[in-house]
């Protein structure tokens, strides 16, 4: 999924302190607490941008086919539950309840709304590449070798802890490279929580780098260029064989890459913007919008107004 940055200076609040001090929330769950503070702190519509994490709402019951990921994605489910399609298996995860997506996986899942506060929600958090690599070669020798694979896991209290630290962090002004650091530094620590608990191995034991990952993140630069197979492999210093080589080797092409990208930067957009359709499919390569339509019906299962709507754009959602 496309990386949601963070514009959330005037909010600059500690949040974890927030979360223990306040007499409406001591006895409240921890999903409940963070998502009741995130509302507090921006109310502007169905999503607050987070740095490298976003808070979406989803306002209907909604299905989305084959999400892309490039990344591994940390998504907690905060009100609401959320159903991922794997074949004829369905998963459930309830409010409370986290998923760990690695890189280069399609995850098909509904989101259902909560039925008293009416609104589906869900924190994600998506791995930065470089952040990633740092944490292999800093950990790799306390990380341990074996982890829960499930896709779906109840985290414990101290990955609760570690997320609202982290979520906190995200929200105070980023205006040095020793608060990005920081933001970095709390991320490390929910990644070890997690590992410490023994859960989400693809999140956990990720290792960048794949040539997928290195040709989606290239052409994620800008979908809309005109991409060819041999541009790209210029631009990785191989030769177009050895490129469709490796990709063979890791299950795809370069034509489906493409397509992937451009359909993940479209899925974002819809999501996470207002702007016109017509300009959403342009900026994924798309001169015509009713093709652009059709191709993202045909991946996700529903069209771009029809998941644009399924927000409520205009009402604050308030907390319960």
């Amino acid at each position: 999924m496309a990386t949601l940055i963070a514009q959330c200076r005037p909010h600059a609040m500690l949040l974890a302190s927030a979360i223990m001090d306040s007499p409406i929330v001591r006895n409240a769950p921890m999903h409940a607490s963070i998502l009741q503070h995130l509302l507090r702190i921006d109310r502007h519509g169905e999503r607050m941008q987070l740095g490298r994490a976003g808070l979406f709402q989803f306002r209907r019951e909604t299905r989305v086919l084959r999400a892309p990921f490039f990344s591994p994605c940390l998504i907690a489910v905060l009100a609401g539950e959320k159903r991922i399609h794997r074949g004829e298996e369905t998963l459930l995860c309830r409010p409370g309840q986290w998923i760990g997506v690695g890189a280069g996986q399609e995850v098909s899942f509904t989101n259902l709304p909560d039925p008293h506060l009416g609104y589906f929600a869900g924190l994600t958090i998506v791995g930065d590449t470089g952040w990633m690599k740092r944490f292999a070669d800093q950990y790799a020798a306390e990380l341990p070798s074996t982890l829960d694979a499930d896709l779906v896991f109840t985290p414990d209290g101290v990955c609760w802890k570690t997320l609202s630290d982290y979520v906190e962090q995200v929200l105070l002004p980023q205006s040095s490279a020793l608060d990005a650091a920081l933001v970095e530094h709390r991320w490390q620590a929910l990644w070890l929580a997690l590992a410490r608990q023994g859960v989400a191995r693809d999140l956990v034991l990720a290792q960048p780098g794949s040539w997928r990952e290195r040709v989606a993140r290239l052409i994620d630069y800008d979908p809309a260029q005109d991409w060819r197979m041999g541009e790209v492999a210029r631009r990785l210093a191989v030769s177009e064989a050895t490129l469709r080589r490796r990709l063979l080797e890791e299950n795809t092409s370069f034509a489906a890459l493409l397509s992937d990208v451009r359909m993940g930067r479209a899925l974002g957009l819809v999501m996470q913007t207002q702007q016109p359709i017509q300009r959403v499919a342009q900026a994924c390569g798309y001169n015509s919008p009713s093709r652009f339509t059709d191709a993202f019906r045909a991946r996700f299962g529903l069209t771009p107004t029809a998941l644009r709507e399924s927000h409520e754009q205009e009402r604050e959602a308030e907390p319960a």
